[in-house]
Parts: C-alpha cells; sequence; structure tokens
C-alpha cells in the first residue's frame, strides 16, 4: 500500500479504538505547519515548470573544470543549494540526466582522446519528480502504474519502475556505454553518490528543505503550546541553526568522496597531461548551457518570487531586531503566511512581459535568417518572441500545473505523522517511552544527545525520516522534561540526524533514484555512506555544542517549565490541574467512594 494510502488510516483506527477523537485527528492533517511546506512546494512548482533549476545546475557545472574533481563539486552544489528550497527528490531526479549526459562525455572522452567529437545527446526532460507517491522508504511509485494495475512489489520490481521512469535517454552515434572500464564505472559510482548525499545534506539547511524539519516545527509548536510556551523556531533562526552545519558537512562530503573513490586507480586521466580528455565534457557543458538562451521574463519573475519569500521569512522575525512580523498582533502571523501569499501572487503574475517591455525586447533581438543559422551553427542561440501573441495573459502557474506536480502524497504522509504524534501524546504513550529511558539522567545531557542520535540515524536509514522524527521528537520532549533539560536540546538534533540516511536505497528516495540508474550496488551504498554517516552524525553533535546550544539559550531549563513543576502543577489535555487534586481523587476512588458530578 503506498505510505499516502497508510498515512489516512489514523482517521480510522484511532477513533474506533478510543485512542482519540475523529474531529481532533482530523486537524492534524492540515496544522499551520503543513500550509509553510504546500506553499513552499508550490514555489518549488514554480522553479520546476520555468526550468530555473536546470538552469542553476548547468550554470554551477560550467563554472568548474571538467577535472573529475571539479566535476563532483560542480555536481554537488546546485543539488546541494536547490535543495534547501525544493524537494530533494525533484533536485535529483533533475540532476540525474544531466549526470548521465556527463558521464556519457567522460566516456567518449576515455575511449577515443581529446580530438574527439562531440556525441549528438538529448537530455530528455524527465517527469517531475514532485508529483510522485511514495509508496515505501525509498520506493517511488508511478501513479500512472498504479491505474494501470500495477501493485506494490518488491525493492526490484520497485527500481525497475523508478529507472524507467527517471533514467534518461542519451542518444549517441556509437551506442551505449560499455561495462567493462571499471574506472569509469567507480567514476559513475563516485558522482551518483555525490547527487544523492548532497540533496540529503542540503535539506538540512532550511525549514522547509526536508519533512523532518517541517514535523519537528509542528510537533514542537504543540507540545510547547501545553504548556502555555511558544517554541520560538522560525525560518530565520532555523537557517542559523542549519546552514553552517550544512555547509561544514558538504565540504566534508566533497573532501571525503574524492579521499575514498579519487586517486591515480580511480581516476588516471586527472594526471597531469591527460586533462585534454576531458574538453569534450566542457564544450557539451557550455553547449547544453547556451541552449538554454538568455534568462526568460517567466524566470526572471519566478526567481524574484522565491528570492522576495526567503527575505520574508528572514526578516519576518530576525530576533537580534524587530521584524516586519511585529507589525501585527502576537502569534497572528508565521512563516505560513508569507509562504501561501508568494504561492498566490505566481497564479497572478503573468509569464510574459508587458506590451512597451515586450516590443522593446523584440527590437534588441532582431536578426536575419543568415544570423540566426550562423548563431546556432556557433552553439548560440536567439531570442525569438512570438509577436501574435503579444497581448496573451498567461500566468506563471496554473492550477492543473500545481495539481499534476505537486507532492499531495508528501502532505498526506505529514499529516498522518502529526495525527500519530497527537496519538501517542493522548494515551500517554510517549510518557511510558520516557520514562523507560530515565537511566539517562545519570549522564551529562551531551552524552544522552549522542546516543540517542546515533539511534536515530541508525533507524532512518532502514524508515521514513518522517515517520522518525513523528516518533521520537514527542518522546525526547517529555524526556528532556523529566531529566529538567530543554526540550530543544534533546529534539533539534533528533531532527537533524533524521536527515542523515546515507546507507541504504530505501533510506531516502535520492538515495532510490540514483540507485536505479544501475551504476550502483547496495554494497557500494553501504561502503560509501557509512563513514558519512558516523562522521556527519558527530559533527552535527559537534556543531550543536559548539554553536546551536548557545544561540538559542538551551543550556537552561526554561524558567515556565521549572515554575510549573514547582507548584505542582501539569498540563492535562491543554488545561493546568494541581498534583494535589488528582491524588485526593485517587483517594477517594481507592477508598471506595464514588464521585457524583
Amino acid at each position: 500500500m503506498p505510505l499516502a494510502a497508510t498515512s489516512l488510516l489514523p482517521v480510522v483506527l484511532f477513533p474506533m479504538l478510543g485512542v482519540i477523537p475523529v474531529q481532533k485527528i482530523c486537524q492534524s492533517y492540515f496544522k499551520d505547519t503543513l500550509m509553510l511546506f504546500l506553499g513552499s512546494l508550490v514555489v518549488a512548482v514554480a522553479v520546476e515548470k520555468w526550468d530555473l533549476h536546470r538552469r542553476i545546475a548547468l550554470r554551477a557545472l560550467t563554472l568548474v573544470g571538467p577535472q573529475p574533481r571539479w566535476l563532483m563539486l560542480g555536481i554537488m552544489f546546485p543539488c546541494w543549494f536547490l535543495s534547501m528550497w525544493m524537494s530533494n527528490t525533484a533536485t535529483t531526479a533533475m540532476m540525474v540526466p544531466i549526470l548521465n549526459a556527463i558521464l556519457k562525455q567522460i566516456k567518449e572522452a576515455r575511449e577515443t582522446g581529446p580530438n574527439a567529437k562531440t556525441n549528438s545527446f538529448k537530455l530528455n526532460d524527465e517527469k517531475s519528480m514532485l508529483e510522485t507517491s511514495f509508496t515505501n522508504n525509498g520506493k517511488i511509485e508511478d501513479d500512472a502504474l498504479q491505474e494501470k494495475g500495477a501493485n506494490g512489489g518488491s525493492n526490484t520490481m520497485e527500481m525497475q519502475k523508478l529507472m524507467k521512469k527517471d533514467e534518461v535517454e542519451i542518444e549517441e552515434e556509437d551506442g551505449p556505454i560499455k561495462s567493462e572500464d571499471k574506472e569509469f564505472i567507480q567514476l559513475a559510482k563516485t558522482f551518483s553518490l555525490c547527487v544523492a548525499f548532497s540533496a540529503n545534506v542540503g535539506g538540512v539547511a532550511t525549514l522547509t528543505g526536508t519533512p523532518p524539519n517541517i514535523v519537528f516545527k509542528g510537533i514542537a509548536e504543540d507540545e510547547f503550546k501545553i504548556y502555555g510556551m511558544d517554541s520560538g523556531i522560525t525560518f530565520a533562526n532555523w537557517l542559523v541553526i542549519g546552514l553552517p552545519l550544512s555547509i561544514v558537512c558538504f565540504f566534508f562530503l566533497w573532501g571525503w568522496m574524492q579521499f575514498y573513490f579519487q586517486g591515480k586507480k580511480c581516476f588516471p586521466c586527472a594526471v597531469k597531461g591527460e586533462e585534454g580528455s576531458y574538453d569534450n565534457v566542457k564544450k557539451f557543458l557550455h553547449t547544453e548551457y547556451l541552449k538554454l538562451g538568455s534568462m526568460t521574463f517567466a524566470e526572471k519573475m519566478v526567481l524574484g518570487d522565491f528570492v522576495l519569500l526567503a527575505v520574508l521569512w528572514i526578516t519576518r522575525n530576525p530576533q537580534f531586531v524587530p521584524g516586519w512580523g511585529t507589525l501585527f498582533p502576537k502569534k497572528y502571523i508565521s512563516d505560513s503566511v508569507p509562504a501561501i501569499l508568494m504561492a498566490v501572487v505566481l497564479f497572478i503574475l503573468p509569464s510574459q512581459p508587458p506590451g512597451f517591455l515586450r516590443n522593446q525586447q523584440l527590437n534588441c533581438t532582431k536578426a536575419t535568417s543568415q544570423e540566426e543559422d550562423e548563431a546556432i551553427s556557433n552553439d548560440e542561440v536567439v531570442v525569438k518572441l512570438d509577436k501574435a501573441k503579444k497581448d496573451e495573459y498567461v500566468p506563471l502557474l496554473n492550477w492543473r500545473i500545481v495539481h499534476e506536480k505537486l507532492a499531495w502524497g508528501v502532505i498526506l504522509l505529514m499529516g498522518g505523522g502529526f495525527a500519530l504524534a497527537d496519538a501517542c501524546k493522548e494515551s500517554g504513550l510517549s510518557n511510558t517511552i520516557a520514562e523507560s529511558l530515565s537511566f539517562l539522567s545519570g549522564i551529562p545531557p551531551w552524552v544522552s544527545v549522542l546516543i540517542l542520535t546515533i539511534i536515530v540515524a541508525a533507524i532512518t536509514n532502514i524508515t521514513s525520516n518522517a515517520a522518525t522524527t513523528t516518533i521520537f521528537v514527542p518522546i525526547v520532549f517529555h524526556l528532556a522534561i523529566q531529566l529538567e533539560v530543554h526540550p530543544l536540546y534533546f529534539m533539534i538534533p533528533i531532527t537533524l540526524s533524521a536527515s542523515f540516511a546515507f546507507l541504504l536505497p530505501v533510506g531516502t528516495p535520492p538515495n532510490a533514484i540514483v540507485f536505479s540508474t544501475g551504476y550502483l550496488t547496495i554494497k557500494d551504498m553501504v561502503f560509501g555512506g557509512a563513514v558519512v554517516n558516523i562522521v556527519t552524525v558527530l559533527i552535527m553533535n559537534l556543531c550543536f555544542n559548539a554553536y546551536i546550544s548557545p544561540f538559542l539559550g538551551l543550556s537552561v531549563f526554561p524558567e515556565e517549565l521549572r515554575k510549573q513543576i514547582a507548584n505542582g502543577t501539569l498540563p492535562v489535555d491543554g488545561t493546568l490541574f494541581n498534583n494535589a487534586t488528582l491524588l485526593l481523587v485517587n483517594q477517594t476512588l481507592n477508598a471506595g467512594y464514588t464521585i457524583v458530578p
């Protein structure tokens, strides 16, 4: 059963089992946090529709050298940067065709030398990964296959479907790549892992970059609200939390992939004197970038919308100065407001420039047919505008595109996670598990965090990172209160470690996508990702104690919580009751008396 469908089961099961009323469980599926995620996904759809992400990726690749060391950086950087703002699944799917085309050129260069002609390539537009649904961790199921009656199967069957759907079709005069070149296969493995790993690390940087961050935000708001407090987590301060950590992990990944895979044995053509073998790669990337032409009006509008959204997020409550959020009543505005605002604006803004701008552009881009032919032969692009559509109004987005490309299944999955978290809280399961972890009270908090993050990082490799976050974040919240440690001191590291899934294809969709290219085996991913998994968790713990905890002031237990514990007041279903009252009720019932309302 697809995970999106499975995530709806709490609506049926929990009310029937008497865990939580249906009215309350349904509210979990459309929280303020999910509106924040929805707005960011709509903006990502616009970026994908107008190929802005492809322009960014190709531009980054043209700026680096053609040698493997620098190509690795050129592949990793756009994946890392785009996954901060877009779905890491869509980012990885976008890079796979570019990756395969680069590998084709490298293979040809290695076989025929620097004087080889450039083959004819076709970078097909892959099906949008924003419109996929997740059937299991890392397994991506095509909705069209579902409609034709394809049912769930083994990982191999799902990977075959994924490979057919996402694998780029590259036309080459000399036929497909042969598998005998072990050095080339090693190079392909390196680049494939770079794509997946950098996409996973990039999502850590922003609050909307990956589902665990959104799940954490929603649960933290709910838990602190019960105690009459605010979590204090905003897009701006999460950027301070996640971006430096993500940068450190990014450069570690780049260094580790070179150390583990690169060397004279793996990349003999990188040795001095053979750099010319990669001239075709540089020429190919430059040609593909020129084919995009100059930046269109629609791309500029989408980029402007994207930048303005980021600015609104950062300046709403920057904390060191009053933000624009102070213009409104307290708790009336959250990060979801600018997200939805800028998403709606995309349905209004035109994709073509106004008439006076169009006339200026037409006058500036007129060219004779001979000039156009010469430009095309020189891999240049002449922008031609359709005069017949001068007055036609076409918005940047319409609902049909959003309906087709948006990851509705992911939204349902996260809603199901919130429902599960609410049920754990209402049933008392979170408290029970937290009490079983009370043995951690005898060790320093930073050691407890290290133990918990290692456990979570191991579990997230075999299950959904959103589900892992949903289960563990409420537990460590109550554990922190019992140990009188700031709840965020446990919750934030748990959330960050849930994104570090590098070992198996089922860990995250990016892992599954690169695995489906056929360059990797399970053994490759385990060997390549084991050190990455361990070191990134250690880096995260180091960064957390070095700057995240001091920045948020997590070394001090919240005074509001301390007062409630000292006064013997506990939150019960959102209301504060006195422990003495509860004790009196228990004694009355034990004595055999009946309480009459």
